[in-house]
């Protein structure tokens, strides 16, 4: 294994230099251009994989090449024989029969709820994608590409998915969760859908906006808003004590002697063998042969090569966001593509297909790669991560007093003297995606 800092100087390369060699598909012509061959694109487009979706793209593949062979932990997955892959083309399918958590349960709904086929391989996708509290943490369109299915047949498994119990499971945002309850529980009227397309006015208050935008009274708004503190913003919550993650992680870091340590999980990613040996067995067969032998020899430079910008990409987040993974009361630093980009080499594109779907086992749990990444917010100083700017505002209403809780405007007026000028809607937006409620209800909660 190699150190962070070893992994970093990996990517010090021009990318696509670096793409082209390792994929032997560096093709100078006449015009002196260089062509997207097809060991390359397949290169490219393996850097969007988690090693599970690996692992099944590889058990797919293998069987139609005598000469690829895979192996995890020294036995053999795959041989020139060939092999029942039926098991890996549904990789989630064994969770149905596991009852605990959250997981387990929605992956028992899908068994019985779903028998297309097709559509139940989507569900697992999105199922693969549902963090620990119950919403959706991937887009429908990066499920859809991962799957290798149109858009709209992602949305119409989403909508079936999204009518699973508890409600409000799968939403992509806190309006979308209160959305599918407030209408599984058909008290879906104007106020409450006015309320919940208006969150942050109900959170500073703006209960005569409200109405008017409803077209009803205050006493319907406020009637609403009762109805509303009845819904759960985190349908996922009640499994958080037995719940286990959807699959293994698919980096591991530790602390090692000199730092940080930083590995794939060799336990989800089988090992590309190229049976060079085979080859006496098949003359007379010199074409298929040599195409064979390129194609099986591309497929292993590939998986080297997603394999290696993998860790050099997360290598690189790792060392940005060390302090965060050290101390558990530490905060992100703002952190975005673009910065990790420039400091490996890659263009963004790259980093996004490579953060997409990752997991890392970390000091602080399992959590996905994407999540060492922060926007950040201009201060007086110095740019402070949005995390930062959370973490800032739970420890303001944790120290208030019970019977004066701070209102929005007074939070966004003591971050701005600490040098943060962020509106108030915006600090209304970072509470409430907290779960935290507003001061009015606070107060009532104290009182």
């Amino acid at each position: 294994m190699l150190t962070v800092d070893k992994r970093r100087r990996l990517a010090m390369l021009d990318e696509r230099r670096r793409l082209m060699i390792a994929t032997g598909a560096l093709d100078f012509r006449q015009t002196q251009t260089l062509a997207m061959t097809a060991d390359l694109r397949r290169a490219i487009g393996l850097l969007r994989h988690n090693n599970v979706e690996l692992t099944s793209y590889l058990l797919r593949e293998a069987p139609s090449n005598p000469f690829v062979e895979l192996r995890r932990n020294g036995a053999v997955l795959s041989s020139a024989q060939g092999f029942d892959n039926s098991d890996h083309e549904r990789p989630w399918e064994h969770l149905a029969a596991e009852p605990s958590g959250l997981v387990g349960h929605v992956a028992e709904q899908i068994g019985l709820e779903i028998r297309d086929p097709t559509q139940r391989k989507i569900a697992f996708a999105f199922l693969e994608a549902l963090e620990p509290h119950g919403w959706l943490g991937r887009s429908v369109e990066q499920i859809a590409s991962a799957c290798g299915c149109d858009v709209s047949d992602a949305n119409a498994v989403l909508a079936l998915l999204q009518g699973f119990d508890p409600p409000g499971l799968f939403a992509r945002s806190l309006a979308e969760c209160l959305h599918i309850q407030a209408r599984e529980r058909g008290i879906l009227d104007d106020g409450l859908r006015t309320l919940i397309a208006n969150l942050d006015l109900l959170a500073s208050g703006q209960i005569t906006e409200l109405a008017r935008l409803a077209g009803c009274t205050e006493e319907q708004i406020h009637n609403s808003a009762r109805a509303l503190r009845t819904l759960d913003p985190k349908p996922g919550a009640a499994f958080a004590t037995t719940d286990q993650p959807v699959r293994p992680p698919d980096l591991l870091l530790s602390r090692g002697a000199k730092g940080w340590v930083l590995d794939l999980n060799a336990t989800t990613l089988p090992e590309v063998i190229i049976r060079e040996d085979l080859v006496r067995d098949a003359q007379g067969r010199e074409d298929f042969v040599a195409e064979a032998l390129a194609s099986a020899r591309g497929l292993k430079r590939a998986i080297e090569l997603r394999n290696a910008n993998t860790l050099a990409v997360a290598s690189e987040m790792v060392q940005q966001q060390s302090e965060y993974l050290k101390q558990t009361d530490a905060a992100l630093r703002p952190l975005m593509m673009q910065d990790i980009a420039r400091a490996v080499s890659l263009h963004e594109s790259t980093i996004s297909r490579i953060t997409t779907g990752l997991t890392i086992q970390t000091p602080r749990g399992v959590i996905a790669l994407r999540a060492l990444l922060c926007r950040g917010i201009a201060g007086a100083t110095n740019t402070v991560s949005v995390q930062a700017v959370q973490d800032q505002i739970r420890n303001m209403i944790a120290n208030e007093a019970s019977k004066k809780p701070l209102s929005d405007a007074q939070i966004t007026a003591q971050l701005k003297d600490d040098g943060l000028s962020i509106q108030r809607r915006t600090v209304a937006k970072y509470r409430a995606a907290m779960g935290i409620p507003g001061s009015a209800r606070r107060r009532r909660t104290h009182g």
